[in-house]
């Protein structure tokens, strides 16, 4: 499940700036998936952890 969080993490935070810009009505979701996906990663970082 790591794993999988992650890889979309670095797929979406691989979209270039200038990409963005031409779907700006993406941007804040895509945004907001990045921050979603930040805290699920940690989660499932401490719950490896345990």
């Amino acid at each position: 499940m790591l794993y999988i969080v992650e890889k979309a993490l670095d797929e979406l935070e691989s979209v270039p700036t200038e990409k963005r810009e031409g779907l700006k009505h993406l941007d804040q979701e895509i945004n907001d998936a990045v921050e979603k996906l930040k805290v699920l990663k940690e989660k499932l970082k401490a719950a490896e952890t345990k």
